[in-house]
């Protein structure tokens, strides 16, 4: 399950970042919308800080279950819903970018990960074979 997980997280950590880089080229060829496009760049960021916390979070989990620790844990909401407000905060404070970018921006791992997950199931369901008893398998 760790090397599956290691695995996802590098592909949406990449996703992430190739969409980060077409929002800064955009940012360049547009300065019109920069208060959008920074926005964008700002909660994008905070949204892989978040992925990357939960999927450090249920390793934790995992491994603790796999040993049979009996401590509970918890995935850390109230830590990445304060990330989400941090970057909201230093984008409207500091920055003056747009909130709806920012927002908007704040489920873009979410979103590469939901993705990935639709893709690598639609993956596997054309691995299987057609025999239904699954004799040649």
């Amino acid at each position: 399950m760790r090397d599956n997980l290691s695995a996802y997280l590098k592909t949406v950590t990449r996703l992430t970042f190739f969409f980060l880089s077409v929002c800064c080229v955009c940012w360049a060829v547009f300065p019109a919308q920069q208060a959008w496009w920074g926005g964008l760049v700002i909660g994008t960021a905070a949204s892989l800080v978040n992925a990357l916390h939960l999927g450090w979070k249920v390793i934790r989990i995992g491994e603790n279950a796999a040993a049979g620790g009996n401590r509970r844990s918890t995935l850390g909401y109230l830590t990445r819903a304060c990330i989400g407000i941090l970057a909201a905060v230093i984008a409207t404070r500091t920055f003056d970018f747009r909130i709806e970018a920012v927002a908007a921006g704040l489920i873009v791992a979410q979103l590469a990960t939901l993705i990935l997950g639709f893709w690598t199931m639609r993956k596997r369901e054309n691995k299987q074979s057609l025999d239904e008893r699954g004799e040649n398998n």
